[in-house]
């Protein structure tokens, strides 16, 4: 069996676990993100952010949570830039394309389940395929879960193929659906089967995932926005007493 830890220690300070915060400041989901291109940009999914007045990040060697403006988005390929102030975080570095083959060995780090704890799953590249518009997909043969969404998937050395998108699976449109759906309208016995089906959706385990290729990732655009520090403040503490941060 591969030793992966050197290459795991190497990029664990450049991915962090990304909480999207309501306008009450309580946090109402998490995914992953990892640094991109400049020192001070992190690389998500767009549906992890999507829609939510607060963004925070946390990496895993520091106890503080930071705040991060949304300065990009690619909706047609799920993508999104989030830009904050820690100029110390390293860039992750992209493969060469021409070195990205089916049946390659991978890697993906983020934080599935609502974990704090970085994750790293191993796998192979399973397939490479191309829709009707020519936009190409990877097929990741690994355990893909709920809050994985946005990490980087990596060659054995660390070097980034893509980012991984969990929200792409098979019948997508039915579970996006179910989970919209508003818990307390059916019931059985007590029990508020929507939320089941939420948990159920949230914690299963696919043998599949898919991943974006780094290729599609943005360009950075710098936008300007001094904005309100001292409700930025105010909101930090307010997502600190949640449960979810500790």
């Amino acid at each position: 069996m591969v030793d992966h830890s050197s290459i795991i220690s190497k990029i664990k300070p450049s991915i962090a676990l990304v909480i999207a915060v309501n306008a009450e400041g309580k946090p109402i989901g998490t995914g992953s993100g990892f640094v991109f291109s400049k020192k001070n940009i992190l690389v998500t999914c767009n549906h992890v952010i999507k829609d939510v007045p607060s963004i925070f990040i946390k990496f895993p060697d520091v106890e503080q949570i930071i705040s991060a403006k949304t300065v990009v988005r690619d909706e047609e390929h799920d993508l999104a830039l989030l830009k904050f102030d820690d100029k110390n975080r390293e860039p992750l570095k992209m493969i060469d394309i021409k070195n990205v083959k089916e049946g390659m060995g991978v890697l993906f780090a983020g934080y599935p389940l609502s974990m704090q704890e970085l994750t790293t799953h191993q796998g192979i590249l399973s397939a490479i395929t191309k829709d009707i518009t020519g936009a190409v997909t990877y097929l990741i043969d690994g355990t893909v879960n709920s809050g994985n969404s946005g990490c980087p998937l990596m060659d054995e050395n660390g070097m980034v193929i893509g980012i991984v998108n969990a929200k792409r699976r098979e019948r997508s449109d039915l579970l996006t659906k179910v989970e919209n759906m508003s818990m307390g309208a059916v019931s059985l016995h007590g029990v508020d089967l929507v939320e089941i089906y939420h948990a159920l959706i949230n914690n299963v385990q696919l043998g599949i995932g898919y991943a974006v290729p780094a290729s599609y990732i943005p360009e950075h655009k710098e936008i300007k926005n001094d904005a309100i520090k001292k409700e930025e403040a105010a909101t930090v503490e307010k997502v600190k007493s949640e449960k979810i941060i500790k």
